[in-house]
């Protein structure tokens, strides 16, 4: 998928769009290898990628639901959660 510069961003991911998509999104996310999909705050999805999958395939994840969505986002690994000082909207994000 190729943007021209001016290419307007698509608007952060909200809890309300993530919701409605998200049968689509786990799908999504499991064909990359992405399971315990979480919405933890605009823009910022929380799930488990599974130790044979790379940044590669979070990126081919979240390119194929911001084109499906037009709504951007960052996906987390939860391994984050046991580092000191996460952000406390990581450890209460709420399954899709």
């Amino acid at each position: 998928m190729t943007y021209a510069l001016d290419h307007p961003a698509h608007p952060p991911l909200d809890e309300t769009t993530a919701r409605a998509h998200a049968t689509e999104l786990r799908d999504l996310a499991a064909q990359h290898g992405i399971t315990n999909l979480r919405f933890a705050s605009t823009g910022r999805l929380l799930g488990h990628i599974d130790s044979d999958h790379d940044a590669i395939d979070v990126a081919s994840f979240e390119l194929a639901a911001e084109e499906l969505l037009r709504r951007s986002f960052f996906l987390i690994s939860d391994g984050v959660l046991t580092k000191p000082g996460v952000s406390p909207d990581l450890p209460s994000a709420a399954p899709l």
